[in-house]
């Protein structure tokens, strides 16, 4: 039962990603909304058909082209409805509200945070997308996930208060120190709320913890493209997607890696 969950859920997510494409591609678009009107090819801009619209598997049969035009498809609509499938999938394995007993009972209480955090990852799926795709990290959709994940750790208190604000706001403050010094140029404005975002949602410890994965993974990711040339210093490099990933890494793993660093420690 719970596998079978685990795959609707995964379907589920992969639903949910191909909105999230909709939302990244129309985001600055001021002529089309980012929620209706109909998918339209990015090269031809022809409306697609409801038949080339099922996740993942409509990418894989027209082999990552337009049905219209033949011309290609970018592979991160594929891997958008894959990640986010996945990551659903995650959070229902961590945040399991499936009782055994009673047989098929749900556990509300458990439920919500399940819907809470898909909630929350939807947003920043989005935001690793838009910022890889376009080195920006919006507000439109930074801000609507600091209020919910805020109002997430005041309803659960999970971080509490007190770490939330903490989290958020030293995570932000070292970012904006950054910023300062560099006039902009080590790191954006979207990053700084994007840094407050991870705080509160992780709390200060969590946080931390992801901000320090998010720079190792960028310099694992920055140091060989720069040996081989293919990156200058002056290059940009999108840091949103690193922290992104430090920030569900330090979700689901955290405590134990945090627990095994101060073992060794001691």
């Amino acid at each position: 039962m719970i596998l079978f969950t685990a795959a609707l859920v995964f379907i589920f997510g992969s639903i949910i990603g191909s909105f999230l494409s909709v939302v990244t591609y129309r985001l600055d678009k001021e002529d089309r909304g980012m929620v209706f009107g109909r998918s339209i090819c990015p090269n031809c801009k022809q409306k697609i058909k409801w038949r080339h619209l099922v996740p993942i598997f409509s990418w894989l049969f027209l082999r990552g082209k337009c049905a219209n035009c033949g011309k290609n498809i970018s592979f991160h609509y594929l891997a958008l409805e894959v990640i986010t499938g996945i990551i659903f999938a995650v959070i229902f394995l961590r945040w399991n509200f499936i009782d055994t007993i009673p047989i098929n009972g749900i556990n509300w209480e458990i439920f919500q945070q399940f819907f809470f955090y898909i909630i929350e990852f939807s947003f920043l799926v989005a935001i690793f997308f838009y910022d890889f795709l376009h080195k920006e990290i919006p507000d439109k959709l930074s801000l609507p996930a600091i209020v919910i994940a805020f109002a997430g750790g005041w309803i659960f208190n999970s971080p509490t208060i007190m770490n939330m604000l903490i989290g958020g706001g030293s995570i932000a403050a070292f970012f904006l120190l950054q910023f300062l010094l560099s006039k902009g140029a080590w790191i954006g404005g979207g990053d700084i709320r994007l840094g407050a975002l991870i705080g509160i949602l992780l709390g200060w410890e969590l946080g931390l913890l992801a901000t320090v994965i998010a720079y190792f993974s960028g310099a694992i990711i920055s140091i060989p493209l720069l040996l081989q040339k293919k990156l200058t210093r002056k290059s940009t490099i999108p840091f949103g997607p690193f922290l992104i990933f430090g920030a569900t890494i330090s979700l689901f793993f955290g405590t134990k890696i945090l627990e095994w660093y101060f073992s060794t420690l001691i």
